[in-house]
C-alpha cells in the first residue's frame, strides 16, 4: 500500500475516533484459510489459481478488518481493510477495499453513499465475503480475463504468455472487476416496502473498472433493479454505461490526437434466485458490448485512415447454480454451477471481416459446505473447464470465518 493510501486512512480514522459517538465503533474481522491446487495450465486469470503455486498449498487467502462509526443517528461509516492472495497466490500488501459515508434516515426510503462503495450491478457483488457465497469462485463474467485492456483497447495478446500473471503486467480484464468495488457517489431507493428496490452509482469507470483511481476523467451510470415476486423468487435487472480506458505512458502519443473518452463499455444483466424448501436455483446473464480501439502487432491499430481504428466487441456470459441443503446433516449443502462465456464474432474496421476476437470457455464446478458453527464455513470445491481435461481444474479446500 502506498504511503498516500495510508496516510489517508490515517486521516479518516483519526477523524472518526473524534466524534462523540466513538465509543459506539464496531470493529470486525474475517479470515480464510486454504488448501488448493490445479493443474498444469493454472493461472489466476483463467482459474484463479496461480501458476507459480498450482502445487498443493496451504494459505491464508485472506484476512479482512471492518470497522463501522455511527457519526450522527443518520449519517454513519464504513471501512474494509483488505490482504488477500489475489493474483500473486501469496498476502499482498494491505489496502483500503472499502471506505463510505452513508446518509440513511429511517423516515425516507432512499439511502446516499459517497466513498468507494460495492457496485451495485449484478447479483453477486453483494456476496463479498466468503461466508456470504456458496461458491469459492465467482462466475465466468467475474473472474475470467479478456482480450480488453484499459490502456490498450482491444489485444489480442492479453494473457497468452503461459507465464503471465495478474500482477506481472497488463493481461486484459474480466468483464466485471472480481472484487466488485467502485469509486463515486450512489443512492439506494425502496420504491415499494419489502418488495422492489433501486441501486444506481455515479463512478469514476464502468463495473469491468480494477484501479481505485482513474487517470482519466471517466464517468459511469451503473445501477440494479431488485424486484422480490414472492417470498420462492427475486429478479434483478442491471444496467451500466460509461468510460473504462486510462492514461499511461503506453498511449500517451495516440491520446495527443484522439480521446479515450469515446470508448465505453455497455452493461446488460438480469439475474433469478427461486429458493423453496432445501433447493435453492440462481442464474445470471450478462451482455457486455465494448467500443474501444485495438493495439495490433505490438502498436495501435492506425489503419483507419491514419486515424486510430474502432473496434466493436461484446460477449455473453451465463451461468446456473443448483444448491442443495441435506436435511440429515444441519448445516451442509451441495452445489452444482454449470456456466458460459461466449465471445461474438466482431467485425474487422477495415475489411468488415467477421473474425474471433477471444475464446469461448465453458467452466463446471462441484462444491460442498459444511457450518461448523455459526460464523464457521468450510468448503470444498472441484472446478474443470475449458477441454475438460484437467489441465485447468482448480481444486480448493476452503475455511472461512466472520468474527
Amino acid at each position: 500500500m502506498s504511503s498516500m493510501k495510508i496516510y489517508i486512512g490515517t486521516l479518516f480514522l483519526s477523524f472518526i475516533l473524534s466524534v462523540p459517538n466513538f465509543a459506539q465503533i464496531q470493529l470486525n474481522g474475517a479470515l480464510d484459510f486454504e488448501l488448493s491446487g490445479g493443474g498444469e495450465d493454472s493461472r489466476f486469470i483463467s482459474n484463479g489459481i496461480s501458476k507459480k503455486f498450482q502445487n498443493y498449498n496451504f494459505s491464508v487467502t485472506q484476512l479482512n478488518a471492518f470497522l463501522f462509526a455511527p457519526i450522527t443517528d443518520q449519517i454513519f461509516f464504513e471501512s474494509r481493510i483488505q490482504l488477500d492472495t489475489w493474483g500473486s497466490g501469496k498476502l499482498n500488501p494491505p489496502r483500503i477495499s472499502l471506505a463510505t459515508l452513508t446518509w440513511d434516515n429511517p423516515d425516507n426510503p432512499y439511502v446516499i453513499r459517497v466513498g468507494r462503495f460495492i457496485s451495485p450491478f449484478g447479483f453477486y457483488t453483494k456476496r463479498q465475503l466468503s461466508t456470504d457465497r456458496v461458491f469459492v469462485q465467482h462466475p465466468l463474467a467475474y473472474s475470467y480475463f479478456t482480450n480488453i485492456s484499459d490502456i490498450r483497447g482491444f489485444w489480442p495478446e492479453a494473457g497468452n504468455n503461459t507465464n503471465a500473471e495478474y500482477e506481472e503486467g497488463d493481461v486484459g480484464l474480466p468483464t466485471l472487476y472480481f472484487a466488485g468495488y467502485t469509486n463515486g457517489i450512489g443512492a439506494s431507493w425502496e420504491i415499494k416496502k419489502d418488495k422492489m428496490f433501486l441501486d444506481a452509482a455515479i463512478t469514476n469507470g464502468t463495473p469491468m473498472t480494477i484501479r481505485d483511481r482513474s487517470t482519466l476523467p471517466n464517468l459511469a451510470l451503473t445501477s440494479r433493479l431488485f424486484y422480490r415476486t414472492s417470498i420462492f423468487w427475486e429478479q434483478g435487472f442491471s444496467l451500466s454505461f460509461g468510460n473504462f480506458m486510462q492514461a499511461d505512458p503506453l498511449n500517451n502519443s495516440v491520446r495527443t490526437d484522439e480521446s479515450f473518452q469515446k470508448y465505453y463499455q455497455l452493461l446488460l444483466g438480469t439475474d433469478t434466485k427461486i429458493a423453496f424448501t432445501y433447493f435453492e436455483i440462481i442464474g445470471e446473464v450478462i451482455y457486455s458490448k465494448w467500443k474501444t480501439t485495438g493495439f495490433i502487432s505490438n502498436q495501435f491499430d492506425e489503419s483507419c485512415g491514419g486515424k486510430l481504428c474502432d473496434y466493436d466487441l461484446s460477449n455473453i456470459s451465463g451461468n446456473i447454480d443448483f444448491k442443495y441443503e441435506l436435511p440429515g446433516v444441519t448445516g451442509s449443502y451441495i452445489a452444482l454451477r454449470a456456466e458460459h462465456l461466449v465471445f461474438l464474432d466482431a467485425n474487422d474496421p477495415v475489411t468488415n471481416n467477421s473474425f474471433n476476437w477471444d475464446e469461448d470457455i465453458s467452466r463446471l464446478t462441484a462444491v460442498f459446505g459444511y457450518k461448523l458453527a455459526p460464523n464457521i464455513l468450510m468448503k470444498a470445491s472441484f472446478s474443470d473447464q475449458r477441454d475438460f481435461d484437467l489441465s485447468e481444474y482448480a481444486l480448493r479446500i476452503q475455511l472461512s470465518s466472520f468474527f
